[in-house]
């Protein structure tokens, strides 16, 4: 969230918190005056009638107005109440005006059975009314009916409490209680504070009798201090008997205190009780008085040591219903107290980023003519960092599109010093320059999203994984399921402290710019500074000749990362299928050994040369060579192992020269190993077998393989041998018990399916999509958590047309997803699982029936099965049913009533639908030849625009419901109207 000044129009504000409806002569100067003056006390806004005789019949207009305008009325009912006409017609006023919710009845004196019945004084009261005003009958009716409905109302009975002042106490509590429901959702000059200060009031919980700690949590410029001064105002002068709003400041680490010092002087409203004071152990007489006080404390930005936030306070107990509120970029400053509870605030959302940049760059009432285009850019960039918008709008305001475009440009590189500034000093508190460096590594290498495993092994820091939690904890880098990432603010702020290292690139510890890393690598400027290399191919403006000694200084190279893609492990090719960039990285004289030992990550996209350039590579973790140029890792007189003891990952894939794959069986720590596209290999070496920690192994597109399965190591858990030259599996396949996932769709040599052997307990996924397989074994149950099977025909490689099924199948009792679509052989189907959720057996064209389905069935796809005359009874969970095209479908069975779609398009044979569900949404009966005439329409659907009737005129155009006139009680096909909208499909 954010502050702005907008001056947009907003509801009428109520003028008053309380309006209290009295009896004078009982009241005026006892209870109601103390009342009146405690709720005075407590800063909420009541109005009180101060005139002293209540003349004449009719309640003022001041009155009524005074009423409209108050959130609460309460109305105080004693003995002589209803003898007044005047009070009477204010009564039945607030009632109209506030109905039942905004009314508290207080009965001071009075029982409230007397007036609920009108009895005893009320009695006497009533009588006299209906003397004077014989005339008006009804006017005294209508204040009966109000007494009584006012006495049914939750209210106070004052023979409840001990004393008077019991009873205004609890009053006013419950009226503090009560205010913030009637508070309006207009928050004045706050954008995107609703969500956070929601949060914030279920975590603090006011008017719960205990003591609790709230911290608010959060990046540098992300709105902790607005949403922690909203709270304050809104809640201190009201609800508390002392607050306090202390500001820590970053300079001055170890002022605990001077802190200690400010804060027991506000709370207490006395400095000289200050020097009864002494650290750790507190004052009795200081703590007899806070322990009377209800307080709300907010120390603003906390930093410095961790015990500070237990130091300001230690020796001291406050009072019940006391809160603490606490922001801070550390987290750790926060865990110190136990019962902390933490929000962590993060940016705004898109609208409010955009609504929020508006204001600051245009105003209120401005138009951005002309800006409209580079509005979103401004506020992509700031990431819905609220500071960062407001320092940006303000920057340019008054600009014209050419100095915003200018603008942007330099942005890209040299972000704005004010947020830098604020930005940076959570950087600075950091101290430990190898944290420090972590975050560097992190801000600059890695882009969002990359599992925190993978980064603690390739920093490989002796406290890399101390230091991402304190970075974390700091509120520089993010942790999600989805893994690390970093605001593009703090990145960029990372960027720009590597280059203010030097002014000569060269001499920097990261290169993280193209224009920087082209310079040093084509004018072999590099020292041993350098710690790092990014380079993105995809964005080289032009050919660069890398020379061959350019990393022969950098003794100190840790991470190479020269790539073809934006993104950081896991890797698409989405914008460069076939690898290609307009410009290419050479090495026209080759290149000389790397000299560090230190290197951790090795990524080159589109190397090009046949082998590996010599270095070091005990410590490498990951190798990444996608699209190059290799046909051997090593060169052949090199037949000793590779010392790859730390290596978890290589990427080689489509390196389509890559002809074998060097020894790497003391690569015992590997765990992943790409080879897809590698089309020149032809067999898996023996030494795989030796790799007992590769849970990942991708050869898809590996044309050419053929051999070597039997060498497959034991621990694989994913496999993926799609499109690749096997004829047939291995037995010793099944000896993977760990395989999760095994993919050989498109192996067109593929024909034989071995025995399985024993059970695998982890296997959940086969696709065997576009294979020649033409049986598989009975032998299928030992598959026991097999959740999905593909058997798909593929039009591009056929397949899977001769397949035939055992009956052991329905044995799988894990099994949902069975898909069988275009087995043209397939006759009949073996009993199916219990547990099935989705079968397809689409363009099965010699399937003559169904057996009986599950009733857990979900989605059942059996379109174009042209010999399947009949469905056997439908689930009753069934969501979708496609039967398009079975053209000796005469009729259908009960439809469940879970069914929302039905396709029964070119069912030619098809006469009559049974009835309806009501929930369904979508049915589709384009070109049912024989189909005459519809049930009865749901007319729960009928009203909905989602529910939608389809059917094909001659001209193949789909109709809507209403152009083909159906109606629930017409079940015939009326001429469509020519003139109206149709859609092509």
């Amino acid at each position: 969230m954010a502050s702005s000044s907008s001056s947009s129009s907003s509801p009428a504000q109520e003028k008053h918190d309380v309006f209290l409806s009295f009896r004078g002569e009982d009241t005026r100067f006892g209870f109601t005056s103390n009342l009146h003056h405690a709720l005075r006390g407590k800063n909420i806004q009541t109005y009180m009638d101060d005139q002293k005789l209540e003349s004449g019949h009719e309640i003022s207009p001041q009155l009524m107005e005074a009423i409209q305008e108050s959130k609460i009325c309460i109305i105080v009912l004693s003995e002589k109440f209803a003898s007044s006409t005047w009070c009477l017609n204010e009564l039945v006023h607030i009632l109209e005006c506030k109905g039942n919710e905004n009314v508290i009845p207080i009965f001071y004196g009075i029982d409230p059975s007397i007036v609920r019945k009108q009895s005893e004084s009320y009695a006497k009261a009533f009588a006299e009314h209906e003397q004077r005003f014989k005339d008006k009958p009804e006017e005294v009716k209508q204040w009966r009916v109000a007494l009584t409905k006012l006495a049914n109302m939750c209210g106070y009975d004052s023979k409840n409490f001990r004393d008077e002042h019991e009873l205004v106490k609890k009053i006013v509590e419950d009226i503090l209680l009560k205010l913030p429901k009637y508070q309006l959702t207009n928050y004045g000059d706050l954008i995107g504070i609703e969500e956070p200060l929601k949060e914030i009031e279920s975590l603090l919980s006011i008017g719960k009798r205990d003591v609790r700690i709230i911290g608010i949590w959060g990046m540098g410029g992300i709105g902790k201090t607005t949403l922690a001064s909203f709270v304050f105002q809104r809640f201190s002068s009201s609800h508390f008997d002392a607050y306090c709003f202390l500001k820590d400041i970053p300079e001055e680490a170890d002022n605990t205190n001077q802190l200690r010092n400010e804060l027991l002087s506000e709370l207490l409203e006395d400095k000289n009780l200050l020097r009864m004071d002494t650290p750790v152990v507190g004052s009795r007489f200081i703590q007899d008085r806070l322990s009377h006080k209800k307080v709300l404390i907010v120390l603003d930005n906390l930093n410095g040591r961790s015990s500070k936030l237990k130091d300001l306070l230690e020796g001291y107990e406050l009072g019940i219903g006391s809160r603490i509120i606490v922001t801070s970029r550390d987290k750790q400053l926060l865990l110190v107290e136990e019962n902390c509870q933490i929000y962590q605030l993060k940016g705004l959302c898109d609208r409010d980023a955009l609504q929020l940049f508006r204001f600051h760059a245009f105003g209120s009432n401005s138009l951005a003519t002309g800006h409209e285009a580079l509005l979103e850019s401004v506020a992509h960039y700031a990431k819905g960092n609220p500071l960062a918008l407001k320092v940006l709008g303000s920057s340019l305001k008054y600009k014209s599109v050419k100095e915003w475009k200018s603008a942007l440009d330099k942005l890209k590189t040299d972000p704005d010093p004010e947020i830098k500034k604020v930005l940076r000093i959570s950087y600075d508190g950091l101290g430990d320059k190898s944290i420090q460096g972590i975050f560097l590594d992190i801000a600059c290498f890695f882009n969002n999203q990359v599992p925190r495993e993978e980064v603690e092994s390739i920093l490989n820091h002796t406290d890399a994984i101390i230091g991402i939690s304190t970075l974390i904890d700091k509120s520089l880098i993010t942790e999600s399921k989805e893994g690390l990432g970093v605001h593009d603010l703090l990145r960029q702020m990372a960027r720009a402290i590597v280059c203010d290292e030097s002014t000569d690139c060269g001499n920097r510890s990261r290169l993280c710019s193209n224009k920087d890393s082209c310079h040093v690598l084509e004018r072999d400027t590099g020292t041993s500074a350098i710690e790092g290399i990014l380079l993105d191919l995809s964005q080289l403006r032009k050919d660069v000749k890398v020379t061959c000694t350019a990393f022969s200084k950098m003794f100190k190279l840790r991470l190479l990362k020269l790539h073809l893609d934006n993104g950081f492990p896991p890797y698409k090719w989405s914008r460069y299928p076939n690898g290609e960039c307009n410009f290419r990285l050479s090495l026209p004289d080759g290149v000389k050994p790397f000299v560090s030992d230190g290197l951790k990550y090795f990524q080159w996209d589109t190397y090009p040369l046949k082998y590996l350039p010599y270095f070091n590579p005990e410590n490498v973790v990951q190798l990444i060579m996608r699209r190059s140029q290799l046909e051997r890792l090593c060169n052949e007189d090199q037949r000793q192992p590779l010392e790859l003891v730390m290596l978890e990952k290589i990427d080689l894939s489509y390196s389509e020269h890559l002809m074998q794959i060097p020894n790497l069986s003391r690569a015992i720590n590997l765990q992943v190993l790409n080879l897809q596209g590698c089309s020149s290999l032809v067999q898996l070496p023996s030494f795989f077998q030796n790799l007992g920690k590769l849970q990942f192994l991708h050869l898809q597109d590996c044309y050419n393989l053929k051999d070597g399965l039997e060498n497959l190591p034991i621990s694989a858990r994913e496999l993926y041998l799609d499109r690749t030259a096997i004829k047939s599996l291995p037995e010793s396949i099944w000896k993977l018990k760990y395989l999760e996932q095994l993919s050989l769709s498109g192996c067109r040599n593929l024909r034989k399916f071995p025995e399985i052997s024993g059970r695998m307990e982890f296997l959940v996924e086969i696709n065997l999509n576009g294979t020649e397989i033409e049986e598989l074994p009975k032998s299928i149950d030992n598959l026991t958590h097999l959740e999905t099977l593909y058997l798909w025909s593929l039009e591009r490689f056929g397949g899977c047309n001769k397949i035939c099924l055992p009956n052991s199948l329905c044995k799988l009792l894990h099994l949902q997803g069975l898909y069988l679509r275009g087995c043209s052989s397939i006759e009949e189907l073996p009993p199916l699982p219990h547990d099935l959720r989705q079968l397809d057996v689409g363009k099965c064209e010699r399937l003559k029936s169904l057996p009986e389905l599950p009733s857990s069935l979900e989605y059942l796809w059996a379109e174009e099965c042209s010999l399947l005359e009949e469905l056997p009874p439908l689930p009753h969970g069934l969501h979708a049913l496609d039967i398009g095209k079975c053209e000796r479908l005469k009729s259908l069975p009960e439809l469940p009533s879970s069914l929302e779609y039905l396709c029964a398009e070119e069912c030619s044979s098809l006469e009559e639908l049974p009835p309806l569900p009501h929930g369904l949404i979508t049915l589709n009966i384009g070109k049912c030849k024989r189909l005459k005439s519809l049930p009865e329409l749901p007319s729960s659907s009928i009203t909905e625009a989602s529910f939608r009737v389809f059917h094909k005129d001659q001209n193949g155009v789909i109709m809507n419901k209403k152009k083909l006139g159906i109606h629930p009680l017409n079940n015939g096909f009326e001429e469509p109207n020519v003139d109206g909208d149709s859609t092509s499909k």
